[in-house]
């Protein structure tokens, strides 16, 4: 028998067929790709395009079936910006002006911190002024510029491709409120606001996604770590999430694209109604948080594909041995009658050994095979 590709084995995996094996996708963000390619994380924030292309290089490295892809600053922020390590920070300048703009958090995932950050959205009317640029505008204003060729590549050497269009729900209200405890207020107190919000988000996050299915990906990926069991009860997730993600789900795939979700945390309580959503895939399943791939699985491993269940913390400080078996563990509980992808828990720790991550690819070749195929 041929052996299957990336794009073969996750689209079976998504689709609900057996591929030849259980699929490996690990969570490779920018700074793990820049530690494992041997380069700086400043590198990349300074230059996205590198940051794109390290990513590849990453998943190709760990022997990933597929690789995520984020947009990257228009043409306007290369013209008008620069960005200068001072006094140990990264900080970005007004090149006309000279003056300090603020800083890119390194140490977290690299997103620019004003200094002085704009007013909260506190009204309906200063939520509605918030612009939502069309996909048109997004490949014009050079947000997905590089990002064609690097899905060409990728999808040449055999990866399912993914664009990174999160930020329907809490995430996308936090960012616009400065503040956690204010979003989940507004759901308490102003239900009619937060509904209207996730609304503004679901609408802004679908024009990336567009503009990714442009750039010919396979899948998208959508969710916000704000909405787990962790953080709000099953019956907000519902009432607010659910209708925004299933919005999403139902956008992306009538471009053609799978869609999956991320989420953070505990979402054992929320699992009932994670399938309403449309969605082809649940990423995470974190044992920090208390998930468990078998419990999910028995819970709602027909409905949907699951994906991660390999703790950070193993990758981290794990030796190979570790990873290979809990990796192996992962594989068994999720493995039976298809719809498991391995993966991990969430973002690959930076500092994470690319050794474990290799060993995490050979329990998915050992242990991830199917006896028969349809």
């Amino acid at each position: 028998m041929m052996k299957w590709n990336g794009i073969e084995r996750m689209r079976a995996a998504f689709a609900g067929r057996l591929p030849d094996r259980v699929p490996f996708l690990p969570t490779i963000f920018t700074d793990f790709a820049c530690q494992a390619c041997g380069h700086d994380f400043a590198e990349a924030v300074k230059d996205p395009y590198l940051g794109n292309r390290l990513m590849l290089e990453a998943a190709l490295a760990c022997g990933a079936d597929g690789v995520r892809f984020m947009p990257v600053p228009g043409h306007g922020w290369f013209a008008e910006k620069e960005a200068i390590v001072s006094a140990g920070k990264l900080v970005q300048f007004d090149r006309a002006t000279d003056a300090r703009e603020g800083v890119f958090d390194l140490d977290g995932g690299g997103a620019f911190v004003p200094d002085t950050a704009p007013p909260p959205v506190s009204s309906r009317e200063e939520l509605e002024a918030i612009p939502v640029p069309s996909c048109e505008e997004l490949l014009a204003d050079g947000r997905f510029e590089g990002i064609a060729e690097v899905v060409g590549e990728a999808r040449a050497k055999g990866l399912f491709t993914i664009g990174m269009a999160g930020g329907q729900t809490l995430n996308f209200m936090v960012r616009h409120v400065h503040d956690t405890a204010t979003a989940l207020l507004h759901m308490m107190d102003d239900p009619g606001f937060a509904h209207a919000f996730f609304s503004k988000g679901v609408a802004t996050s679908m024009e990336v996604a567009k503009a990714f299915i442009e750039c010919g990906v396979d899948g998208i990926s959508i969710g916000d770590s704000y909405a787990s069991a962790s953080v709000i009860s099953p019956d907000m997730y519902h009432t607010f999430c659910t209708p925004a993600y299933k919005a999403a789900s139902a956008t992306i795939k009538a471009m053609g694209g799978f869609c999956y979700k991320h989420c953070c945390g505990n979402y054992d309580p929320l699992l009932e109604y994670v399938p309403e959503s449309g969605i082809d895939g649940m990423d995470g399943l974190d044992p920090t948080s208390g998930m468990d791939v078998a419990r999910t699985k028995a819970a709602v491993g027909e409905k949907i594909t699951l994906m991660g269940g390999i703790s950070c913390l193993t990758l981290l400080q794990g030796s190979e041995e570790e990873v290979y078996g809990e990796a192996k563990e992962c594989i068994m509980a999720g493995k039976p009658g298809g719809r498991y992808i391995l993966g991990s828990a969430c973002a690959v720790p930076r500092a994470a050994p690319l050794g474990n991550l290799l060993a995490a690819r050979r329990a998915a070749v050992d242990f991830g095979g199917y006896e028969t195929n349809p």
